[in-house]
């Protein structure tokens, strides 16, 4: 194998390991590495060989239980020339096979190539922490951590998937399922592995590990005092495991709940050695100054304030785009990236709060929505017929009495560009290819299909976890190796996860008291937030009331805003233009009067949200030359 593309694809992944590299290489199989050093500085790296079978390991992320394994397979008779959890992994899989990724605890996403039988095995961890991109050419199996990477191959033709990129208009997402903005190029789902024959790589991947799916009936209440004892006793074994390091760890403090909470744990089993960062701009309704100062007097601890200039977002934009090899997902990953950069000065490691919203229901408007559903019509009123009050505020909301399915409530809700601005925004022949987007209504129609049993706020929180959770953990990962830091994320321990879906809807999400539930009787979902009707993240609220400080327990959702839709209307104008009509996507994807009638609009709420994803598809087609064939 040509070992050109290879080293390329390393070369573009410096900054996701800059402290060492390696390659192996046999006939039909090459395997890189980059090092980002965190355990055994000294003896870890990769790629790893077995000398006695010459099996092989790449690996990427954390195996936070390592040290019990490696005790367990040493009395199981397995050698060790390094004090790496690498190592550990590998023996691991050669002790166990594949049921060695039910012993895991970390984030990864691994291959392990065994010569004896010339076969390879990839695997992602349970929830998607750690990326893993793959495509099959020609009869060879290609992988990566990032696109960009997968992207050096000339076998990789960068042509994009018509149904993905219509699904990335509507919800900022990079995959749809296992597919992604490049056609052939697929994700591997999180819980899931690959096995494939070198040379006769034709493998579907399996699923080793889910989220669990439960009726309401199924699941068991242990009562409140003994759930808020058992999360607070898990969320402490999941920050202790994960501040196992051989380099300096630090954490993020957005002056939230999930942080704050993260912060406050981590301090102390640390013995108040962990300090935090913080960022923001210096606009008002833009950052959480008060609130990080506040949690940072609460728990006696340091934390480094960065303040942003909105004029170099524009560089920072481009420079994500070409480390990831796709486009930006939500406007908060160049924040994020100038966390992670400040952080490196002094820290390798980064605790972030990712993941708590999606684990114990921090979502007000995306997840009660389900008690909209539950009580609206599903069908038009007949002619004439009067409307009730609560048909009323249905229409308020969704500018129509009824919902017709969940998935029309879902897009409702959180698309960001809708269906019909889409089509005026699209070619004819783009809008014909799509069918009128029925792989991405059936998609989303499927996935709800999925959790028919369960509760409808639970069916919504499942499909938040596949679809939300992961384009987060992704935006943390890339945006965090981007400055060459590791991000960990202790609420997506699977321990946790598994617990929190085990429980009844109360424990997530309730109604403050009864007077609330009286009064959103005639409410929307957007009507009752807007009110304060109902308590989000119940359980971690109780669990740490005595954890933060009552102004942070207390305040509302933040969720990490930029102003980006203000500046595309604004200063960004001129430049989202620029990218727009250099891009061949101009009259090929977008139909040139609907990006004119756009770009002319710019400063309307519309047509702000509308330039995000065109603006980034653009930068990403010139950026890597992606081409869109219709």
């Amino acid at each position: 194998m040509p070992l050109d593309s290879m080293r390329a694809g390393m070369d573009r992944m410096a900054l996701r390991g800059p402290d060492d590299h390696g390659l192996f290489s046999a006939p039909g199989v090459a395997l890189g590495h980059r090092r980002l050093s965190i355990i055994d500085l000294r003896t870890g790296q990769q790629p790893l060989v077995d000398p006695a079978t010459g099996t092989v390991v790449v690996f990427n992320g954390e195996i936070y239980n390592y040290r019990g394994l490696r005790e367990e397979l040493i009395r199981a008779g397995r050698t060790f020339r390094t004090a790496s959890d690498t190592e550990v992994l590998l023996q691991a899989c050669l002790e166990w096979g594949v049921r060695a990724l039910d012993r895991l605890s970390g984030m990864y996403a691994f291959a392990v190539y065994e010569p004896a039988h010339k076969r390879l095995f990839l695997a992602r961890d349970r929830l998607g922490i750690k990326p893993l991109f793959y495509s099959l050419r020609d009869g060879r199996l290609f992988f990566a951590s990032s696109m960009s990477a997968l992207l050096c191959f000339p076998e990789i033709e960068p042509v994009m998937d018509p149904a993905a990129v219509s699904h990335y208009l509507t919800t900022l997402r990079t995959t749809m399922d296992r597919r992604t903005l490049i056609k052939g190029v697929c994700a591997l789902l999180p819980g899931e592995y690959l096995v494939a024959g070198v040379g006769n790589p034709q493998a579907e991947p399996r699923r080793y590990w889910d989220i669990p799916v439960l009726a309401p009936e199924e699941k068991e209440d242990p009562g409140i005092d003994r759930t808020v004892e058992r999360v607070s006793e898990m969320m402490t074994d999941s920050i202790r495991e994960q501040l196992i390091s051989d380099v300096p760890l630090g954490g993020f403090l957005s002056g939230g709940l999930d942080s704050s909470v993260i912060a406050s744990l981590a301090n102390r089993l640390s013995g108040g050695r962990f300090d935090a960062y913080s960022v923001g701009y210096d606009i008002d309704g833009y950052n959480e100054w008060p609130f990080v100062r506040a949690a940072t007097a609460f728990h006696d601890m340091d934390c480094k304030e960065i303040h942003l200039k909105p004029e170099e977002y524009p560089a920072d934009w481009k420079f994500l785009i070409g480390q990831k090899g796709l486009p930006i997902s939500t406007s908060n990953e160049i924040p994020i990236y100038h966390l992670a950069r400040a952080l490196k000065k002094d820290f390798t490691v980064a605790l972030s709060g990712e993941g708590a919203d999606e684990i114990f229901g921090g979502y007000v408007i995306p997840y009660f929505a389900s008690f909209d559903y539950d009580r609206a019509r599903h069908s038009e009123p007949a002619a004439g017929e009067e409307l009730s009050a609560l048909d009323r505020a249905m229409r308020r909301l969704y500018r129509r009495p009824f919902l017709l399915c969940h998935a029309d409530q879902h897009f409702i809700l959180n698309s960001w560009i809708s269906f019909a601005q889409k089509r005026a925004l699209l070619t004819r022949a783009a809008w014909d290819v799509l069918g009128g987007d029925e792989e991405v209504c059936g998609f989303y129609e499927g996935l709800f299909d999925r959790f028919a049993k369960c509760s409808t706020l639970d069916n919504y929180m499942h499909v938040h976890a596949r679809v939300n959770l992961e384009g987060l953990l992704f935006r943390v990962d890339s945006s965090t190796m981007a400055a060459s830091v590791e991000g960990r994320v202790p609420y997506t321990d699977h321990r946790i996860v598994e617990y929190l879906f085990s429980l009844p809807d109360h424990y997530k999400i309730d109604w403050k008291d009864a007077a609330a539930k009286e009064k959103g009787a005639i409410r929307n979902v957007q009507e009752i937030d807007r009110d304060g009707l109902v308590e989000s993240k119940l359980l971690l609220r109780r669990a740490f009331a005595a954890n933060v400080p009552r102004e942070i327990l207390d305040r509302p959702k933040m969720s990490f805003p930029v102003p980006v839709r203000e500046w595309l209307g604004g200063f960004m104008k001129d430049f989202a233009a620029e990218a727009i009509r250099d891009s061949a996507l101009a009259g090929t994807l977008f139909d040139a009067k609907g990006l004119d009638q756009v770009l002319q609009t710019a400063d309307t709420p519309l047509s702000g949200m509308a330039l995000w994803p065109v603006t980034n598809l653009s930068l990403w087609q010139k950026e890597f030359g992606i081409r869109y064939e219709a």
